[in-house]
């Protein structure tokens, strides 16, 4: 990381851009639900982590600035996912990790997909008949 990134990476932090960008980003996907200012920040942060890896690793081939609007875009798509889909995260992904152990720590709200209704027969060794043996049958007088 250059100084200049640095200084724009120190900038955008103090003016609060980069949780700024990310509620634009929740918006532009149309995302509903509302999100804690530390959950934004705590996402903002991940990002920004994620960016200044990306940009010790493309020596130069991008600006600070690019590589964190994209990362706050795949933040913003995780909860998307996370919030309207019941997919599973992979196990193998730090960044899904990373994103689970923030959904969870603020309680995001996560849809759950019933299963369908099945009738399963079940098989007795002996027959009970211990649930009828108080039943009277009732005849009707008129």
């Amino acid at each position: 990381m250059t100084w200049l990134d640095s200084g724009i990476r120190a900038f955008l932090l103090a003016q609060g851009s980069a949780t700024r960008w990310l509620r634009e980003e929740l918006e532009s996907l149309k995302i509903g639900i509302l999100l804690t200012d530390g959950c934004i920040e705590e996402l903002a942060r991940e990002a920004d982590q994620a960016a200044r890896q990306a940009l010790a690793a493309a020596q130069g081939a991008a600006s600070y600035v690019e590589l964190l609007r994209a990362h706050l875009a795949v933040q913003a798509n995780w909860v998307r996912r996370w919030t309207m889909t019941d997919e599973k995260t992979p196990a193998d992904d730090p960044a899904a990790q990373a994103f689970v152990r923030i959904a969870r720590k603020y309680a995001l709200p996560r849809p759950w997909k019933l299963s369908d209704p099945v009738a399963v027969e079940v098989a007795r060794l002996r027959p009970s008949w211990v649930w009828a043996s108080g039943f009277h049958a009732q005849t009707a007088s008129h």
